[in-house]
């Protein structure tokens, strides 16, 4: 009796594994509730590891998600997803990490998203003429989200192989890096430049109520373009260390 018994939970035991361990990505999705403007299709394989070849977010695609679970992570009571993403997007978007949802939210750990840095400014809707090369890299190495934006955020943005083109010429800043942060739930931003155009430190802040100020100065170098040199008459006299002081602020 106790042998047939165990033989009966042993094999109920195997069964619901094989079913969990082989039940189709496509059906959990249909399980979780509707995100508005999202659109995921084209799934195979499971909730474990899968792909799925489209993902679209507010009418833009996003390209192929693919994404292995670490099972093991289930014993601490997280979900954490090796994930990569970004082939075929409409805005040549890749990116590649761990994310995962924990009893704190969503987060995110060596996560890079690399994206070029004229798509970027599409979003940006800046009507100036001048047309920016180049990409953008996104590193977050620890990011833990908190509404509005995070409670924790190391990480940076880099622009690399940057070249901005215009009527009045054009400027190489060399790399440009911005190291990340969140400081009581507002996302800070420390960024320094230099090169033989120009030179420049900022430093940013987005806070909780979507305002924002962005601090900071830039020096001509000695390959300037002239034509562009003489806007700076615009902007009032430099300080002794031929620096031109810029302050913004405002609310997205």
């Amino acid at each position: 009796m106790k042998y047939k018994l165990g033989l009966g939970v042993t094999f109920g035991a195997v069964f619901i594994t094989s079913l969990v361990a082989h039940v189709p990505a496509s059906w959990v999705w249909q399980q979780v509730p509707p995100i508005r403007g999202m659109s995921i299709s084209g799934f195979s394989g499971t909730p474990w590891q899968g792909t799925a070849t489209q993902v679209q977010w507010q009418g833009r695609n996003y390209g192929r998600l693919q994404w292995d679970m670490n099972p093991l992570s289930l014993l601490s009571g997280k979900a954490v997803f090796n994930v990569r993403f970004g082939q075929g997007s409409e805005m040549n978007l890749n990116g590649r990490g761990v994310v995962g949802y924990s009893a704190s939210g969503p987060f995110a750990e060596n996560l890079l998203v690399s994206m070029p840095a004229q798509q970027v400014m599409k979003f940006a809707q800046v009507a100036l003429p001048a047309t920016v090369a180049g990409n953008l890299e996104l590193t977050l190495r620890d990011y833990q989200y908190q509404a509005p934006y995070c409670s924790v955020l190391k990480g940076s943005l880099a622009w690399t192989a940057g070249n901005v083109s215009s009527p009045l010429g054009g400027l190489n800043p060399g790399p440009v890096i911005a190291d990340l942060n969140c400081e009581q739930g507002k996302v800070t931003a420390d960024v320094e430049q230099s090169s033989a155009d120009v030179s420049s430190e900022w430093q940013a802040e987005l806070a909780t109520d979507q305002r924002y100020t962005l601090n900071g100065w830039f020096k001509p170098g000695a390959e300037f373009p002239p034509q562009l040199g003489q806007q700076l008459k615009w902007l009032g006299n430099p300080d002794p260390k031929g620096r031109y002081k810029i302050n913004y602020n405002g609310r997205l």
